[in-house]
């Protein structure tokens, strides 16, 4: 028994679902948020930059750190080196090694005084050197 202004179900479903359901999203960009979120990332990306170059700079100073003593004490090394150097330099270049090197090894004699002859040298006059006068 059907009443004349009552449907049946299957047509009640029909009317209350459309058949053809487009489910494709709409998508609507928002400007604001999208310039909001890359101010953000450009925020975070500069502070995970400014914190990786302090962790950086703390590292340098730690090496830093370590290789001082080492190179206070290659330094020591270099400068005793330097001073035994300097010691061999004049130790090698005393007039009187050189002479006996000289007379042993290159069979070399000394000149007599009739032989000898001296020269000097004769430098032209200096400018006197300049006086400092303290003045109150």
């Amino acid at each position: 028994m059907a009443m004349a202004g009552t449907r049946s179900a299957p047509e009640a479903m029909a009317f209350s679902v459309p058949k053809d359901i487009q489910n494709h999203p709409v998508r609507n960009v928002d400007r604001a948020r999208q310039r909001e979120m890359w101010w953000s990332v450009a925020f975070v990306s500069l502070l995970v930059g400014a914190l990786l170059l302090v962790a950086w700079e703390h590292s340098q100073w730690i090496d830093l750190g370590y290789a001082m003593p080492r190179l206070q004490a290659e330094r020591n090394a270099s400068e005793a080196e330097h001073r035994h150097l300097r010691l061999e330099l004049e130790t090698l270049r005393a007039p009187q090694r050189i002479e006996t090197l000289a007379i042993r090894d290159l069979h070399m004699v000394a000149p007599s005084q009739m032989e000898a002859v001296v020269l000097e040298l004769v430098r032209e006059a200096a400018t006197p050197p300049r006086t400092l006068v303290a003045r109150r």
